[in-house]
Protein backbone atom coordinates (compact mmCIF):
# COMPACT_ATOMS: atom_id res chain seq x y z
CA UNK A 1 0.00 0.00 0.00
CA UNK A 2 2.84 2.49 0.56
CA UNK A 3 5.50 1.12 -1.24
CA UNK A 4 5.60 3.57 -4.36
CA UNK A 5 5.46 6.53 -1.86
CA UNK A 6 8.27 5.10 0.81
CA UNK A 7 10.17 4.33 -2.71
CA UNK A 8 10.00 7.89 -4.06
CA UNK A 9 10.49 9.07 0.13
CA UNK A 10 13.97 6.84 0.19
CA UNK A 11 15.30 7.43 -3.02
CA UNK A 12 17.50 10.57 -1.82
CA UNK A 13 19.00 8.09 0.96
CA UNK A 14 19.73 4.92 -1.30
CA UNK A 15 20.81 6.57 -4.18
CA UNK A 16 24.40 7.69 -2.62
CA UNK A 17 25.30 4.41 -1.58
CA UNK A 18 23.76 2.67 -4.80
CA UNK A 19 25.76 5.20 -6.70
CA UNK A 20 29.34 4.39 -4.59
CA UNK A 21 28.50 0.40 -5.00
CA UNK A 22 27.84 1.28 -9.27
CA UNK A 23 31.00 3.12 -9.29
CA UNK A 24 32.89 0.27 -7.85
CA UNK A 25 31.71 -1.96 -10.42
CA UNK A 26 29.14 -4.09 -8.21
CA UNK A 27 26.39 -5.17 -10.60
CA UNK A 28 22.51 -5.09 -9.57
CA UNK A 29 23.01 -9.48 -10.42
CA UNK A 30 25.51 -9.76 -7.66
CA UNK A 31 23.53 -7.81 -5.18
CA UNK A 32 20.29 -9.78 -5.61
CA UNK A 33 22.77 -12.86 -5.24
CA UNK A 34 23.99 -11.74 -2.19
CA UNK A 35 20.46 -10.76 -0.71
CA UNK A 36 19.30 -14.10 -1.34
CA UNK A 37 22.85 -15.64 0.06
CA UNK A 38 21.55 -13.62 3.20
CA UNK A 39 17.74 -14.47 2.88
CA UNK A 40 18.50 -18.43 2.84
CA UNK A 41 20.96 -18.04 5.83
CA UNK A 42 18.03 -15.97 7.54
CA UNK A 43 15.73 -18.54 6.79
CA UNK A 44 17.98 -21.09 8.37
CA UNK A 45 18.32 -18.73 11.68
CA UNK A 46 15.15 -18.50 11.67
CA UNK A 47 14.02 -22.41 11.70
CA UNK A 48 16.80 -22.63 14.65
CA UNK A 49 14.87 -20.16 16.62
CA UNK A 50 17.96 -17.57 16.45
CA UNK A 51 15.66 -14.83 15.93
CA UNK A 52 18.01 -11.86 16.68
CA UNK A 53 20.56 -12.88 14.26
CA UNK A 54 17.40 -14.08 11.81
CA UNK A 55 16.30 -10.26 11.81
CA UNK A 56 19.43 -8.74 11.21
CA UNK A 57 19.62 -10.95 8.12
CA UNK A 58 15.83 -10.08 7.17
CA UNK A 59 16.69 -6.87 6.92
CA UNK A 60 20.00 -7.04 5.04
CA UNK A 61 18.37 -9.04 2.60
CA UNK A 62 15.33 -6.56 2.16
CA UNK A 63 18.14 -3.78 1.61
CA UNK A 64 19.92 -5.12 -0.97
CA UNK A 65 16.60 -6.13 -2.48
CA UNK A 66 16.12 -2.39 -2.84
CA UNK A 67 19.25 -1.82 -3.80
CA UNK A 68 20.09 -3.74 -6.98
CA UNK A 69 17.27 -2.38 -9.03
CA UNK A 70 18.62 0.85 -8.38
CA UNK A 71 22.27 -0.59 -8.90
CA UNK A 72 21.42 -2.14 -12.39
CA UNK A 73 19.76 1.13 -13.47
CA UNK A 74 22.67 3.78 -12.69
CA UNK A 75 25.13 1.47 -14.73
CA UNK A 76 21.89 0.92 -17.52
CA UNK A 77 22.10 -2.67 -16.92
CA UNK A 78 18.60 -3.25 -15.93
CA UNK A 79 17.39 -5.98 -17.56
CA UNK A 80 14.06 -8.41 -18.11
CA UNK A 81 16.64 -10.90 -16.50
CA UNK A 82 17.29 -8.42 -13.38
CA UNK A 83 13.54 -8.45 -13.41
CA UNK A 84 12.60 -12.00 -13.15
CA UNK A 85 15.54 -12.96 -10.55
CA UNK A 86 14.48 -10.06 -8.51
CA UNK A 87 10.77 -11.46 -8.14
CA UNK A 88 11.47 -15.01 -7.69
CA UNK A 89 13.74 -13.81 -4.87
CA UNK A 90 10.67 -12.34 -3.12
CA UNK A 91 8.79 -15.28 -3.51
CA UNK A 92 11.68 -17.20 -1.84
CA UNK A 93 11.30 -14.98 1.12
CA UNK A 94 8.19 -14.43 1.72
CA UNK A 95 7.28 -18.50 1.40
CA UNK A 96 10.51 -19.50 2.92
CA UNK A 97 10.02 -17.31 6.12
CA UNK A 98 6.67 -18.94 6.66
CA UNK A 99 7.81 -22.38 6.37
CA UNK A 100 10.85 -21.64 8.65
CA UNK A 101 8.43 -19.92 11.32
CA UNK A 102 6.36 -23.14 11.08
CA UNK A 103 9.46 -25.40 11.66
CA UNK A 104 10.30 -23.07 14.78
CA UNK A 105 6.37 -22.82 15.57
CA UNK A 106 4.81 -25.71 15.91
CA UNK A 107 1.46 -24.76 17.86
CA UNK A 108 1.43 -21.71 14.92
CA UNK A 109 1.40 -23.92 11.81
CA UNK A 110 -2.25 -23.70 11.12
CA UNK A 111 -2.28 -19.95 11.01
CA UNK A 112 0.91 -20.05 8.68
CA UNK A 113 -0.44 -22.52 6.46
CA UNK A 114 -3.16 -19.76 6.21
CA UNK A 115 -1.18 -17.11 5.62
CA UNK A 116 1.23 -19.26 2.98
CA UNK A 117 -2.02 -20.03 1.07
CA UNK A 118 -2.84 -16.50 1.15
CA UNK A 119 0.40 -15.34 -0.38
CA UNK A 120 -0.04 -18.24 -3.18
CA UNK A 121 -3.22 -16.81 -3.99
CA UNK A 122 -2.27 -13.33 -4.12
CA UNK A 123 0.79 -14.22 -5.89
CA UNK A 124 -0.99 -15.98 -8.50
CA UNK A 125 -3.15 -12.90 -9.31
CA UNK A 126 -0.15 -10.57 -9.40
CA UNK A 127 1.82 -12.34 -12.04
CA UNK A 128 -0.88 -13.37 -13.69
CA UNK A 129 -2.12 -10.15 -13.96
CA UNK A 130 0.98 -8.02 -14.65
CA UNK A 131 1.84 -11.18 -17.67
CA UNK A 132 -1.49 -9.94 -19.29
CA UNK A 133 -1.24 -6.61 -18.65
CA UNK A 134 2.49 -6.87 -20.37
CA UNK A 135 0.82 -8.47 -23.30
CA UNK A 136 -2.13 -5.82 -23.88
CA UNK A 137 1.00 -3.44 -23.75
CA UNK A 138 -0.85 -1.11 -20.60
CA UNK A 139 1.71 1.27 -19.24
CA UNK A 140 3.46 0.50 -16.09
CA UNK A 141 2.58 2.65 -12.94
CA UNK A 142 6.23 2.01 -11.77
CA UNK A 143 9.41 1.67 -12.91
CA UNK A 144 9.97 -1.58 -11.67
CA UNK A 145 10.58 -4.42 -14.28
CA UNK A 146 6.54 -6.19 -13.92
CA UNK A 147 3.38 -4.58 -13.76
CA UNK A 148 2.82 -3.55 -9.86
CA UNK A 149 -0.77 -2.67 -9.22
CA UNK A 150 -1.54 -1.17 -5.70
CA UNK A 151 -3.25 -3.05 -3.34
CA UNK A 152 -3.18 -3.16 0.85
CA UNK A 153 -0.05 -5.59 1.25
CA UNK A 154 2.59 -4.79 -0.48
CA UNK A 155 6.80 -5.11 -0.02
CA UNK A 156 6.83 -2.55 3.10
CA UNK A 157 3.95 -4.36 5.08
CA UNK A 158 5.44 -7.69 3.83
CA UNK A 159 8.90 -6.48 5.76
CA UNK A 160 7.01 -4.88 8.66
CA UNK A 161 5.28 -8.48 9.28
CA UNK A 162 8.84 -10.50 8.95
CA UNK A 163 9.97 -8.02 11.47
CA UNK A 164 6.85 -8.73 14.09
CA UNK A 165 7.50 -12.17 13.26
CA UNK A 166 10.99 -12.05 14.71
CA UNK A 167 10.91 -9.89 17.83
CA UNK A 168 7.01 -10.85 18.92
CA UNK A 169 8.12 -14.98 18.78
CA UNK A 170 4.57 -15.39 21.48
CA UNK A 171 2.25 -13.75 19.05
CA UNK A 172 3.83 -15.73 15.75
CA UNK A 173 -0.28 -17.39 15.31
CA UNK A 174 -2.06 -13.95 16.09
CA UNK A 175 0.19 -12.15 13.77
CA UNK A 176 -0.15 -14.67 11.29
CA UNK A 177 -4.32 -14.81 11.40
CA UNK A 178 -3.98 -11.28 11.13
CA UNK A 179 -1.57 -10.90 8.10
CA UNK A 180 -3.29 -13.33 6.18
CA UNK A 181 -5.95 -11.50 6.16
CA UNK A 182 -4.54 -8.53 5.45
CA UNK A 183 -2.95 -10.69 2.17
CA UNK A 184 -6.33 -11.80 0.84
CA UNK A 185 -7.83 -8.38 1.03
CA UNK A 186 -5.16 -7.67 -1.60
CA UNK A 187 -6.18 -10.57 -3.70
CA UNK A 188 -9.25 -9.50 -3.73
CA UNK A 189 -8.51 -5.86 -4.73
CA UNK A 190 -5.87 -7.31 -7.11
CA UNK A 191 -9.22 -9.31 -8.45
CA UNK A 192 -10.98 -7.12 -9.00
CA UNK A 193 -8.82 -4.50 -10.49
CA UNK A 194 -8.22 -7.05 -13.51
CA UNK A 195 -11.12 -7.76 -14.12
CA UNK A 196 -11.97 -4.39 -14.51
CA UNK A 197 -9.16 -3.71 -16.68
CA UNK A 198 -9.24 -6.75 -18.78
CA UNK A 199 -13.52 -5.69 -19.10
CA UNK A 200 -12.37 -2.66 -21.10
CA UNK A 201 -9.59 -4.01 -23.26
Amino acid sequence: MLDEKLRQSAKPFYRLPARILAERGVTGNALSGASLGFGALCLVATAFGLNALALVLWLLNRLLDGLDGEVARLRNRASELGAFVDIVADFFMYGGLVVALAVQHPEARLALVVLFFAYYLNGTIFLTLSGVLERLKKERLTERGLHFRRSLTEGFETIVAGVLFLVLPDYVSPIAWVFAGMVFVSSAQRLWDGWRILRQS
